[in-house]
């Protein structure tokens, strides 16, 4: 069999070719078990490896086979080259010498053979399409690639016609390398937003005849009959049946038991994906969603198991967008699939029975074999993946006969988290300080001391690699627990999160405006609690006044407790704020009027310096776990604020030039005391010692847009709530601002966050969704049905 002339032989590369066609194998089997890490780990070195992988292994499968196309003049060598081989082999020279495989500038014919490998390496695992989500709005690039990939490896096999022994198993290989970049290119179509929103959206409803309805009115009424237009929508029956129906759908999901948690997690998954594109719900899917979120007492008294339905949603979403799920998912896909590996194990089957192996070398034969057995082992184990994912258990338990087998599944299958389970922590004193959490293990831990610490940060600073320096340095990511079966299966925050929300819910439940519930940034909270607060900040009685003197002599004859000198300060300015200065102060740092970022701002250092104890107390159980509450999600918050402001669209404005000012502001503050080189409880003992009797921007003007002694003036008024009550309005005040920064984030920003290891903002926001709360969904009673009554008839 005959093909065109190849053009003029270049330089010899065999050993490139046969070097980076390995390399891409490999890569493909890192990728295809590393991909899912990112989604389970917020930390950035696990995250930046599969980045470098992801990136490589297109770029190795592009180098070879651009080192094929460069060499195809080569491939086969020569007529003249040809026959010397064949003379080579009948003077008897040993099997798989060198010499007969790359004599003069020939190649090995065996080449041709592995130019359709690399498409199918370019089609990638199923494991990753995509890394990021712009990845997915490039699909018509990876289209018009998988034209010019296609159009170089059949230029390199028909200038190896002449001579190809592999030619079936040449074209076999085609068929499954155009199969699997097939794939990738229309994952990546159906995770961007036009395809993900045309694979969700319900056929198009162009609701009544209106032009036939009025035709029709204008007919009669021109023929001289009476006619009116009678809406049936505003029946009365009509709604009561609707109603009965929306209830009887609702009762039974509240009274059905027998869906296992990832069936009831794909019925839901059908219906939310919709937010992921920015559409909207309906009431009647508002509805059944709290029928199970807030009446069925296994999720409302398991915070643990809620959360797990919205851990498996959020992973059937990135499924969709970052994998090839899709396509694995589909009949088609079934099909093709099932096709590609039948060409695969052909393919295997022929070279192996191919005779006349004898021109080929050694290594050539072993690198073939890898190919071969590579790609069959790579189609096993995503085989093995897909059978074992959330989508085939679902499936698997809708088949009756097969439901011993979604059993089987389950039990083999190991426990993975389904995303981070971590909320990244950003502290302000921490970093003004240049002092990494004392606690922090791993590459923080072995800096030598603050020194050091700062050092490398100049050292970051000149290298123009600050923020990549901060994240390994000052940036803690907690540990959260919501899995189920575990010991520690109820994290504390969960269960502030959803108790918060819950409550929020079932007050809103019968009001059809669901964004009021979560438009509070921390009013809620101060309303909430305004008796006990007055309370504990107004002038005390005569009686009172007593006691407490006669409480300060008894403690003075005792040598237990020492009044230090900051604690005296702190008490004399409180005594010269008035009690309705100290209640402005607590409305107006979470006002509307305030900007968004400048109260996190407040409340952030104000939760930090709520730390330092003026007097040795002991904590109740229910005031530790607030504190821990109240701190974690305020440097959540920061942390969000600075490193990931896309979640925070509220933030819009100064975010930024406020937090860099307010730092300016306290580096040079600390400064004052680096002598003595202060620790984080130091700073906070130095900064409640300020005299703050004069309001900051009375003294400084509003230039500067710190917000430093602001929050130690806030910092001061709360303290005298008390440890209890303290703690608890911080607390609220953090859950109120984690909900409203949830509801004004964007689906598609939540999207994005799935492959970087998710994040808490997201899993609240769903479950807001859920519990139907937010802006996402539009309340109506349906359509209304118009009829047309002839009157006198």
């Amino acid at each position: 069999m005959g093909g065109f002339t190849p053009p003029i032989p270049q330089d010899d590369s065999n050993w490139e070719i046969r070097v980076a066609v390995l390399l891409s194998l490999f890569l493909q089997m890192i990728l295809i078990f590393v991909g899912p890490v990112r989604k389970r780990s917020s930390s950035p070195v696990p995250r930046f490896l599969v980045w470098a992988c992801y990136l490589l292994a297109d770029w190795v499968a592009d180098l070879a086979l651009g080192l094929l196309l460069n060499n195809m003049g080569n491939i086969g060598g020569s007529q003249s080259s040809s026959s010397s081989t064949i003379t080579q082999h009948a003077t008897g020279l040993k099997r798989g010498s060198p010499t007969n495989a790359d004599a003069g500038n020939s190649s090995p014919i065996i080449f041709a053979f592995w130019t359709p490998f690399l498409l199918l390496h370019l089609g990638g695992p199923d494991t990753i399409t995509a890394y990021s989500l712009e990845d997915n709005e490039l699909w018509l690039r990876h289209l018009i690639g998988l034209l010019f990939e296609l159009f170089s490896a059949s230029v390199i096999f028909f200038c190896s016609l002449k001579g190809n022994p592999m030619i079936p198993a040449t074209v076999l290989m085609f068929v499954v390398g155009i199969i699997k970049y097939g794939e990738r290119t229309y994952s990546l179509y159906s995770g961007s937003v036009d395809g993900f929103r045309e694979n969700i959206l319900d056929p198009p409803d162009p609701g009544p005849n209106y032009a036939k309805l009025m035709t029709e009115f204008d007919a009669k009424e021109q023929a001289g009959l009476v006619v009116d237009i009678v809406f049936a929508g505003a029946d009365e029956e009509a709604k009561k049946a609707l109603a009965d129906l929306e209830e009887g759908e609702a009762a039974r999901l509240v009274n059905n038991r027998s869906k296992s948690l990832e069936s009831q997690a794909f019925d839901f998954f059908l219906i939310f994906r919709r937010l992921f594109v920015n559409l909207i719900l309906s009431y009647k899917e508002r509805k059944i969603s709290q029928a199970y979120f807030l009446d069925r007492e296994d999720v409302t008294d398991s915070p643990a198991k809620a959360f797990q339905v919205i851990e498996v949603e959020l992973n059937f979403i990135y499924d969709m967008v970052y994998t090839k799920a899709p396509v694995a998912h589909s009949k088609a896909g079934s099909v093709l699939r099932f096709l590609a590996s039948a060409c695969l194990v052909s393919s295997l089957l022929i070279f192996f029975f191919h005779g006349d192996k004898g021109s080929f070398m050694r290594v050539d034969i072993a690198i073939t074999y890898a190919l071969l057995l590579g790609g069959i082992a790579l189609d096993g184990v995503a085989l093995a993946m897909l059978l074992s994912s959330h989508r085939m258990l679902v499936l698997l338990e809708k088949t009756r006969w097969l439901e011993w087998l979604a059993r089987a599944v389950r039990s083999v299958r190991p426990r993975l988290r389904r995303w981070s389970e971590r909320t990244s922590q950003l502290n302000l004193v921490s970093y003004c300080l240049g002092k990494p959490d004392p606690s922090s293990s791993g590459l923080r831990s072995c800096l030598g001391g603050p020194r050091m610490a700062r050092a490398l940060a100049k050292v970051a600073a000149a290298l123009h690699v600050r923020e990549i320096f901060d994240d390994f340095f000052f940036i803690r990511r907690e540990r959260l627990c919501c899995r189920q079966g575990e010991e520690k299966g109820k994290g504390p925050l969960l269960d502030f999160v959803f108790g918060t929300l819950k409550e929020r819910a079932t007050e809103a439940k019968t009001v059809k405006d669901t964004t009021a519930a979560c438009s509070c940034r921390g009013e809620g909270v101060l309303e909430k609690h305004r008796q006990k607060i007055m309370e504990k900040l107004k002038i005390a009685t005569p009686e009172a006044q007593g006691a407490k003197e006669g409480k300060k002599d008894q403690d003075k004859g005792e040598e237990k407790v020492a009044t230090t000198p900051e604690a005296a300060a702190v008490a004399k300015e409180e005594e010269t704020m008035s009690n309705k200065d100290k209640d402005k102060v607590l409305a107006t740092s979470v006002s509307s009027d305030r900007e968004f970022d400048e109260s996190l701002l407040l409340w952030h250092i104000a939760t930090d310096l709520c730390c330092y104890p003026l007097e040795p107390t002991v904590q109740t159980k229910d005031a530790s776990n607030m504190q821990k509450i109240g701190q974690t999600l305020s440097e959540y918050m920061l942390y969000l604020l600075i490193k990931q402001p896309e979640m925070l669209s509220a933030t819009a404005g100064i975010g930024l030039l406020r937090y860099r000012d307010t730092c300016a502001e306290a580096k040079r503050f600390f400064e004052s005391a680096a002598a003595w080189d202060p620790d984080h409880m130091d700073a906070r003992r130095m900064l409640l010692s300020v005299n703050t009797t004069q309001m900051p921007s009375v003294v400084k003007g509003d230039r500067c847009k710190s917000v430093l002694f602001d929050a130690v003036i806030l910092a001061k008024v709360l303290r005298e709530l008390g440890d209890e009550l303290m703690w608890e309005v911080v607390a609220g005040v953090w859950g109120e601002m984690l909900t409203y920064a949830a509801g004004k984030c964007r689906g598609s920003t939540h999207v994005r966050q799935l492959s970087r290891g998710g994040e808490l903002i997201t899993m609240v926001w769903f479950l807001m969704a859920h519990m139907g709360l937010g802006d996402m969904y539009r309340i109506h009673e349906g359509d209304a049905k118009a009829k047309l009554i002839v009157r006198g008839q």
